[in-house]
């Protein structure tokens, strides 16, 4: 006689479809605040929250330390992953999709500029920059312009972030709960008190002082994962508190900046944060394909943007559009890049990872 068992789905990952969304979602952000100003009307006009880029930067920023904590925390705390080894295999995962994008780039303000085309900003375009973009310093404060890809100076400052990480998880992971609430308000207190020598808000720090801004999102990130770790949220808590935190966002975001509505927006993106991570909702293959094309997305929309709203600007020029196809072909534009995003992905970003991980797990079965 014989029982057959007929084996239950996993269960959902905590976190596992809301913050591979939320990283497209932000990515997405990025993109539109962009594209913005070349849209018929610039959509900080019609919706303030879009002129707030940083709203996207920081969270971005405060969700890789919360991320990172997540996946690498314990196996930095048991030795199980060297600093070095953990910083050699993060950069390698940004840095040849990095190039690709730079190099395409490249080859449109080229073509442009022997079409007659150059870029309005010359400046942002020299030999030097590109440089420095290339090997991913140039978000460590030697310039005061970005220029090339512009979003990527992220990239640049979560080099250092990744490296300060991989010195202090490990004794971060095993902090009492008052000693995570101590560092975070520490943190936070040092950043306002920095920022305010420089005279400037913390929250959009000038170019020059990215690492001022990136090194304390990075690691309230990395703490509050910590201090919420195993917290689990249902998908009503989840709902409310998605929806209570984006109207706290909008709504401050509409109002005239100051420091204190600044702190509570990041508080409104940490909630976010903590119940993204905390909700289980079911995982699909468009869950998992958002959140690996998040990435491209970050990389490339400004290398589509440049192409086709260049399109889109000699459109309006050439034939006097009227405002509504004027939407037409700038919406056009948003979804090329989106959708440029995901071939990226597939065909770029995916096979270089595979391939960069193949050769680094080869060499580790080699050493042993």
């Amino acid at each position: 006689m014989s029982v057959s068992v007929t084996p239950t789905a996993p269960l959902p990952r905590a976190g596992g479809a809301s913050l591979d969304v939320l990283r497209f979602l932000a990515a997405g952000f990025i993109l539109l605040f962009h594209f913005g100003e070349s849209a018929p009307r610039p959509l900080g006009e019609l919706a303030p929250v879009m002129a707030q880029g940083w709203l996207a930067t920081d969270f971005f920023l405060m969700l890789s330390g919360f991320i990172l904590m997540r996946a690498y925390g314990s196996r930095l705390a048991q030795q199980r992953v060297s600093p070095v080894s953990f910083v050699g295999r993060r950069v390698l995962r940004l840095w040849p999709s990095h190039i690709v994008a730079l190099l395409l780039m490249l080859l449109v303000v080229g073509v442009a500029s022997m079409q007659g085309h150059p870029p309005g900003h010359a400046e942002k375009y020299t030999v030097w920059a590109f440089w420095e973009q290339l090997i991913l310093i140039h978000g460590w404060g030697l310039s005061d312009t970005p220029g090339w890809n512009v979003p990527t100076w992220t990239l640049s400052a979560l080099v250092v972030c990744y490296s300060a990480f991989s010195l202090y998880a490990g004794s971060v992971f095993r902090w009492p709960r008052m000693a995570l609430i101590a560092g975070l308000l520490a943190a936070l207190s040092l950043a306002l008190a920095l920022a305010a020598l420089i005279g400037h808000p913390f929250v959009d720090l000038p170019f020059r002082y990215g690492l001022v801004r990136a090194l304390p999102l990075f690691f309230i990130g990395a703490l509050m994962e910590r201090l919420t770790a195993g917290i689990a949220v249902s998908p009503r808590i989840y709902a409310v508190g998605m929806a209570l935190s984006g109207l706290i966002v909008v709504g401050l975001a509409s109002l005239p900046r100051h420091t204190l509505s600044d702190i509570f927006i990041l508080g409104a993106l940490a909630a976010v944060l903590v119940v993204s991570a905390g909700v289980s909702l079911p995982e699909t293959p468009l869950t998992k394909r958002m959140g690996r094309a998040a990435y491209a997305l970050f990389l490339i929309h400004s290398v589509v943007g440049a192409i086709a709203l260049g399109v889109d600007g000699m459109l309006v020029h050439r034939f006097a559009l009227p405002e509504p196809l004027h939407w037409l072909s700038w919406g056009l534009c948003v979804v090329a890049a989106i959708a440029a995003a995901f071939v990226f992905e597939a065909g770029v970003d995916r096979p270089l990872s595979q391939w960069v991980s193949a050769r680094l797990n080869r060499g580790v079965n080699a050493e042993a």
